[in-house]
């Protein structure tokens, strides 16, 4: 008989230890719940299927977690690796029945493999199939890279290191994305069920700007998609999104306008079946009265996504919304250097140890509500041909509450936003500097689509003399860029009786569209506007006083910008009025004859 040493035993004792668990854990199976949270926290003290924190939290529910995995093994250290996350996955979900979702990239700010990298796109996308292999027992929900469209996230190698800023286009994101999401479908995962879901990236929400984002979030996540030849390849999408600072409702209804947004643009491009995640989502809290606002914020937040998921018509009037599967709220753990996010963190340590005061109770008292995970998909097959919404501005108050229409108004200087009462909306300078009153479909972004209002200069002067402008203009596609179609009025001594086309927030002039119009833009003139965007053309029709003869007829071939808000707005002008406003699909065609309006 052949000895066996101490060595030989203690693998066979292992293994013995180890198969049991393996082979008794069975299927994991998705959670029935929307909860869920970003890390765990450090499980290698605890034995399999020991509670914990979390599970007080939760009330015992199998809640969601998301966890990010590293897999260029030259980089990343062996406690970030796949291979690490195999014995912290049976621990989190075994007995508990919580569900993992991975976020997957090379490393730390790194996302799209750049042309000079020595770690290519080939590997990474092997690496992704292995990682897929490594964990297919645990996890069938793989998130590819994260929020690119920030400055911060990605980084190409120099010659030593990979320490050089660049900026991936959306359509190298997404050949990364089909190259990752190919390979993973190669492994069937031993999960309940056995299907692969490999999510698109979550943008960065928010305009461009100087320091943080190169691209606006929606902007970058339209063209991600758009990027995509064979749209049947993305299984689906993940979304960020948080509370507002210092915004309505504990900053909830500016998140949940951020969130209607990205899933807008998902179900204009045709993928209103496919799941979505929330995850990462949160309110900042440096301090304990930043953590009871977060407090107020996150148990309404999950009631909010509740109600989207049972509801309709928060998208497009009559028809269903695009449901949320689940949310992770980042952090849960303390002590990982997000203790100014982290639930566990702020656990009795505010005012009062209830709901409205501390976020770790607000948590568990949300689960104590047993909200059902959303569906997958259930969003609209928006519709390319009829009438989306209309306002003809009755009443004598403006609509700012969901469904459609829903307008945020918004002034400069100490101008206002007033409803006649007879039929249209009043935009005031009320004779202050920059004075001028707007409306815009904050919430509600656009990409393609046909538009048609009716505008009257009903006084052209100037709100204040001071100020070398009159005007109002039309604004789509707006986000930190955009398109606004401008009427000068004839007090503006800057282009006087022009219509000019610009570029919202650089404000300058689009191609050689600007035109002077016959008889000037003069007090009680009326414009009807037939705006039609599609892709990268833009068709502007103007016609003035029923004049069967157009002022304008532009036919604009620009990719500035792909998505964003409409807005209506005038600027150091006495009076405008809109008296109606409609919104089709961009395929509307029922007018044949635009001078037959």
């Amino acid at each position: 008989m052949k000895k066996v040493t101490f060595f030989t035993l203690l693998i066979l004792v292992n293994i013995c230890l180890i198969l049991p668990h393996r082979a008794g854990f069975g299927q994991v199976t998705d959670s029935s719940y929307i909860y869920g949270i970003h890390w765990y926290g450090n499980t290698d003290s605890i034995s399999p299927g020991e509670l914990t924190d979390v599970e007080t939290m939760t009330g015992s529910k199998g809640i969601w977690v998301l966890e990010i995995t590293h897999v260029d093994s030259s980089q990343a250290p062996p406690w970030d690796q796949p291979t690490y996350y195999v014995g912290h996955c049976q621990k989190v979900t075994q007995g508990k029945g919580h569900s993992m979702i991975f976020r997957v990239q090379p490393y730390w700010s790194r996302n799209v493999p750049h042309s000079s990298d020595p770690y290519t796109l080939s590997q990474y996308a092997e690496d992704c199939k292995s990682a897929a292999n490594t964990l297919k027992d645990y996890c069938h929900i793989w998130q590819i890279g994260n929020e690119v469209n920030l400055r911060t996230e990605n980084k190409h190698w120099d010659g030593s290191g990979y320490n050089t800023t660049w900026e991936p286009t959306p359509a190298q994101y997404a050949q990364t994305y089909i190259a990752c999401r190919d390979k993973i479908h190669e492994i069937t995962p031993n999960t309940s069920p056995a299907t692969q879901i490999v999510l698109m990236q979550p943008v960065g929400p928010g305009n461009a700007d100087p320091i943080y984002r190169f691209m606006d979030g929606n902007e970058y996540l339209w063209r991600q998609i758009e990027a995509v030849s064979d749209k049947s390849k993305i299984d689906g999408f993940a979304l960020h999104g948080y509370a507002e600072p210092g915004g309505t409702n504990y900053g909830l209804d500016g998140f949940w306008d951020t969130i209607r947004e990205q899933l807008m643009i998902i179900d204009q491009l045709g993928l209103g079946d496919r799941p979505v995640f929330i995850t990462e989502w949160n309110k900042h809290m440096p301090d304990s009265a930043n953590a009871e606002i977060a407090a107020k914020f996150l148990h309404r937040a999950y009631t909010r996504m509740y109600q989207w998921n049972t509801g309709s018509g928060g998208e497009w009037p009559g028809l269903s919304n695009h449901n949320i599967i689940a949310a992770t709220w980042f952090v849960y753990p303390k002590d990982y250097g997000w203790n100014d996010y982290a639930l566990q963190y702020w656990k009795n340590n505010t005012s009062a140890f209830d709901e409205e005061h501390d976020p770790w109770k607000s948590f568990q008292y949300a689960c104590g509500l047993n909200y059902a995970k959303g569906s997958t998909g259930g969003g609209p097959a928006v519709p390319q041909n009829t009438l989306w919404w209309q306002d003809s501005f009755d009443g004598t108050t403006l609509d700012t509450e969901p469904p459609l229409p829903d307008w945020k108004p918004e002034t400069t200087g100490a101008g206002s936003v007033v409803m006649s009462g007879t039929g249209s909306v009043r935009f005031l300078g009320n004779s202050s500097v920059n004075g001028g009153g707007g409306i815009r479909t904050a919430g509600y972004v656009y990409g393609n689509f046909h538009l048609e209002t009716e505008v009257t200069i009903t006084n052209a002067g100037r709100s204040h003399t001071s100020v070398g402008e009159a005007n109002f203009d039309i604004r789509i596609r707006e986000g930190s860029k955009g398109y606004s179609l401008t009427f000068f009025t004839s007090d503006s001594p800057t282009n006087t009786n022009r219509i000019v086309l610009r570029r919202t927030n650089e404000w300058v002039q689009i191609g050689s569209y600007n035109v002077a119009v016959p008889g000037g833009i003069n007090s009680g003139d009326t414009f009807k506007i037939f705006i039609t965007a599609n892709g990268s053309n833009i068709h502007y029709i103007v016609y003035k006083n029923s004049n069967p003869t157009p002022v304008v007829d532009w036919d604009v071939n620009d990719d500035g910008q792909k998505v964003g808000w409409i807005r209506l707005m005038s600027y150091n002008l006495n009076e405008a009025r809109v008296n109606d406003f409609k919104l089709y699909g961009p395929k509307w065609s029922s007018v044949t004859d635009w001078a037959q309006y």
